[in-house]
């Protein structure tokens, strides 16, 4: 049959993937060496086992969506770039925060705030012992090892945090045709008991040039406590952004993570969290528009381990142009985690006629008496809409605009800070210019 591969052509394209990911890894491992990782445990300790899993082998099916043929092919460079305040101030969320800055993955402590409030900030080193991944990737490890200037972030027990933590993550491109900027970002939070706290991930470029990104945060929740996480990126539509966020829940708290991926050309992001006490309740959440030829790829992976927790996402996609999205979202129930409910959606609206959306939700239930439930839409704008609003008076445009940010609207509503709120529906307003 016309198409498909036979078993000569599937062994030369497995060798072509091998070759391409061992001359991967060995740049890799060139930046490795440059970073000196070898002289910091947790580095070491992540680059081994990034050894131990490699490069996604031939039709991995966790990459099956997500092209990485570019990225093997990219040599990339640390750069270190330095921006006076009045450059910072231009792509920073104007918001009343305390904020810590890094540049190219290097830590400002010129451009970030002196004054920190109730939260403690140092440098990682050796002493710091971080919680293990919750769902091991290779991008996760890569970021670790390479992320030059980790950091450490507490707010003890018993605080309340009066204004968010923004973390302003600023990477340049370069446009030397050799080597492509790549910059990576490591955030390690722990959040103590009874204590409440609201964080903002901002990512930004500093030019239109190509660059890659890594990202990683892992956040540990202490009982009875509420925690509040937003991830807002708006990198430049060359750039690629591979980022994975850990969230490991105590007892009775309330956390919230929502992420708006507004930017890049390719963009994978992950985020996972681990239920470990009871009676806690999560939402994860996130707003996906990519456009032109854009790729936007974004997972969840959720364990339930104690009974009488509750967990909710929502994940909608606006696909335009002939843009690819993808959704892959796990929930799994221990035999512990009684009482559990688990609800996960996947909404994608359509504009292209060429756009796509591959979305697969999943639930691993081995407990009894729990309600779980996942669901999946894909569709267009609805005419009968459409005429309605234009019937009103509404020219096409506007009233494209309307339908599009009424589907949105569940999740920018729902954000607290209303400069953050603006910010958001600032560049999604941006991005619609030309619908």
């Amino acid at each position: 049959m016309a198409g498909l591969l036979t078993n000569s052509d599937k062994a030369e394209k497995r060798a072509k993937v091998v070759a391409l990911n061992e001359k991967a890894m060995a740049r890799f491992t060139a930046l490795f060496e440059q970073r000196l990782g070898a002289n910091s445990q947790h580095a070491k300790i992540h680059w081994d086992i990034a050894q131990k899993i490699g490069l996604p082998v031939f039709r991995h099916e966790d990459w099956h969506y997500t092209p990485l043929d570019k990225l093997l092919k990219t040599e990339y460079c640390f750069s270190e770039t330095s921006l006076i305040e009045q450059e910072c101030e231009a792509l920073a969320l104007q918001i009343d925060a305390y904020r810590i800055v890094l540049i190219d993955g290097r830590y400002s402590s010129a451009l970030s705030s002196i004054d920190v409030g109730p939260f403690q900030v140092a440098l990682l080193d050796n002493q710091d012992l971080l919680p293990d991944a919750i769902n091991s990737e290779i991008f996760l490890h890569l970021t670790e090892s390479l992320a030059i200037q980790p950091l450490v972030i507490h707010l003890a027990a018993n605080e309340i945090a009066e204004k968010p933590l923004y973390l302003l993550n600023i990477s340049s491109g370069n446009s030397d045709e050799q080597a492509v900027n790549t910059s990576q970002y490591r955030y390690h939070i722990t959040v103590g008991a009874n204590s409440k706290a609201q964080v903002i991930e901002h990512f930004v470029s500093l030019n239109e040039n190509t660059h890659m990104t890594g990202g990683r945060l892992t956040v540990e929740v202490g009982d009875n406590a509420q925690f509040d996480h937003y991830k807002l990126n708006i990198e430049n539509g060359q750039s690629q952004h591979f980022a994975h966020n850990d969230i490991i829940v105590g007892r009775d708290c309330q956390v919230k993570s929502t992420s708006f991926l507004l930017g890049s050309l390719l963009s994978r992001s992950h985020t996972s969290a681990r239920l470990d006490g009871e009676n806690s309740e999560l939402e994860l959440n996130s707003l996906l528009l990519p456009k032109g030829n854009e790729i936007a790829d974004t997972r969840t992976y959720l364990e339930h381990n104690k009974d009488h927790c509750n967990s909710r996402q929502s994940h909608k996609v606006i696909a335009m142009d002939s843009s690819k999205a993808v959704f892959n979202g796990m929930i799994k129930v221990a035999p512990a985690a009684l009482k559990t409910d688990g609800q996960m959606s996947n909404n994608t609206l359509l504009l292209g006629e060429k756009a796509e959306i591959d979305t697969k939700p999943q639930l691993e239930i081995y407990a009894d008496d729990v309600k779980c439930g996942h669901g999946a839409t894909v569709g267009r704008i609805d005419d009968e809409q459409l005429f309605y609003l234009r019937s009103r008076g509404i020219d096409g445009k506007s009233a494209k605009h309307m339908i599009i940010i009424a589907f949105a609207a569940e999740l920018t509503e729902s954000i607290a800070s209303e400069e953050l709120k603006q910010a958001v529906m600032k560049n999604i307003r941006q991005r619609l210019a030309e619908v």
